[in-house]
């Protein structure tokens, strides 16, 4: 009854950029473009993989998460050379979202050589992330 309603009250389908991130196995290992697809199975090594990560916690029902979307696959694309890119989705992955005390989406993870060091909760604008970025990787090249 739940999934129903979230469904309903989501409104029109989630873009398949929304939808479907990359795999690991879809993705090439120049490491830029789309963000990956992170579930129990896949985040470890992504974190090993990406020294510095940015890993969005999301789902198809959530407004916010929806209009947020273009925002972190574009800044994938700008950042996505020097920072690892990442989605887990909330209702799939809700050992991940407790892991990670996840209590509002979208929320976004920043992990430094495999720790968790920063959390920010809501959509932010273009602007924001990139400061956030900066900030929270100080070595990152413009």
């Amino acid at each position: 009854m739940m999934d129903w309603f979230r469904k309903v009250a989501a409104g029109p389908a989630p873009s398949a950029e929304m939808e479907e991130p990359v795999t690991a196995a879809e993705r090439p290992r120049n490491r830029g473009g789309s963000p990956q697809r992170l579930t129990g199975l896949n985040l470890s090594e992504f974190l090993a993989e990406h020294p510095r990560a940015i890993v969005d916690v999301w789902a198809p029902w959530c407004g916010p998460c929806r209009a947020f979307a273009p925002v972190f696959a574009a800044a994938a694309k700008d950042w996505g050379d020097q920072v690892g890119f990442g989605k887990i989705h909330a209702d799939h992955e809700p050992s991940l979202v407790a892991r990670f005390g996840v209590r509002s989406i979208p929320s976004l993870l920043f992990f430094r050589d495999q720790k968790l060091v920063r959390v920010e909760v809501g959509a932010n604008p273009p602007d924001r992330l990139a400061k956030l970025l900066r900030k929270t990787f100080r070595d990152l090249r413009e």
